[in-house]
């Protein structure tokens, strides 16, 4: 293991980049609360029917895109790690089904909804395993996973997935408010405030990024990289089945493919977020913010008239600026780029050259 860049590595210098890449980070996090208010104070002026919501329709619509958020905040504890987790949708699934049949099969609610939360975990434990383990990359072991938690979603739901749960659950995770707060929003901002207190404030949080920064440091400073990696994807498979427990609430049903548009507004928003696609930086602040821009324009659209293909395009033309704007500003970025590249093309010249010989 080398542990060059560690050794090599001048104290002023990389203070000097700790410092450049803090600013960079508060600049991101107060570009996207600004960009926020400008986008609110847009679809009020210039969407009648956004006006004529009012401030307790503004809070409800909150409830259209909060079971995205928690999903973004267990990705991106994975994100920051350098590792990323595309189970999540059909996590998200697997939960709210399984709550849902355990409930239908007499068991009650709330003990269902714990068995669900705990069955989450433990799909995110075993990705964390596979992942660790066998040194396999996170990319491939989610991408197998997820069809293997969908295919479970399906054969555990059925023909008749089911609906209508007891009015408590309902209002709880669904459709329930606080004067004009929906539940929904008051348990996500707990949940942000915890993961916010775990990156920012924890010695474990400090511990991700640096492994997400600079793996073979983070292992000479005598970190548990294992372990560490193991716990944030058991947070991510935690959080999106939580997501799932909302999903299904607020519907009021449970279907086996619920979580499968969830996955590409989660990455988003973690990308929306500030968080470095290639580990290592980031803040969950930021995070908690682009949820409610993203969402706010994806409802924003829809309240405008227009249609829900257009949402999902403009999701995607959101992920596609913010990647190529982080890599333009970033040069540790454009680095990775470009030895990525370098390992592609290497590789290619050499299965060449075997082919010729």
């Amino acid at each position: 293991m080398s542990t060059t860049p560690v050794s090599s590595a001048k104290p002023g210098a990389s203070q000097a980049r700790s410092k450049t890449a803090g600013r960079q980070e508060t600049i991101w996090t107060v570009a996207l609360a600004a960009l926020l208010v400008v986008l609110l104070a847009y679809f009020y002026l210039a969407v009648p029917d956004f006006r004529s919501l009012g401030t307790s329709g503004v809070l409800a619509l909150c409830e259209q895109f909060l079971f995205t958020g928690l999903i973004a905040l267990g990705e991106a504890v994975v994100v920051l790690a350098g590792e990323i987790d595309l189970s999540t949708g059909a996590m998200s699934s697997l939960s709210g089904i399984l709550m849902a049949s355990l409930w239908q099969q007499g068991l009650n609610i709330w003990l269902a909804t714990v068995l669900a939360l705990f069955a989450a975990a433990l799909g995110g434990a075993l990705n964390g395993f596979l992942v660790t383990r066998f040194n396999v990359s996170s990319l491939l072991v989610t991408l197998g996973t997820q069809f293997i938690f969908g295919s479970v979603a399906t054969a555990v739901g059925g023909n008749t997935p089911p609906y209508n749960f007891p009015r408590s659950f309902v209002t709880l995770v669904g459709t329930g408010t606080v004067g004009p707060v929906p539940d929904q929003l008051l348990v996500f901002a707990v949940v942000a405030v915890a993961a916010w207190l775990l990156v920012a404030r924890t010695r474990y949080g400090r511990s991700l990024v640096l492994i997400g920064y600079n793996r073979a440091a983070s292992r000479y400073s005598g970190i548990d990289v294992r372990r560490s990696l193991l716990w944030a994807f058991v947070a991510s498979g935690l959080l999106a089945g939580m997501a799932g427990i909302f999903v299904s609430g607020y519907y009021n049903a449970a279907r086996d493919d619920i979580g499968d548009s969830l996955l590409l507004p989660a990455i988003t928003v973690v990308v929306l977020g500030g968080v470095d696609i290639f580990g290592g930086r980031g803040r969950m602040s930021g995070v908690i913010l682009a949820t409610f821009l993203l969402g706010f324009l994806t409802q924003g659209l829809l309240i405008r008239g227009d249609s829900s293909l257009t949402a999902t395009m403009v999701t995607g033309v959101v992920l596609v600026l913010c990647l190529v704007l982080k890599v333009a500003l970033d040069h540790r970025a454009w680095a990775q780029l470009r030895e990525l590249l370098r390992h592609r093309v290497s590789g290619m010249g050499e299965l060449r050259a075997g082919r010729g010989a």
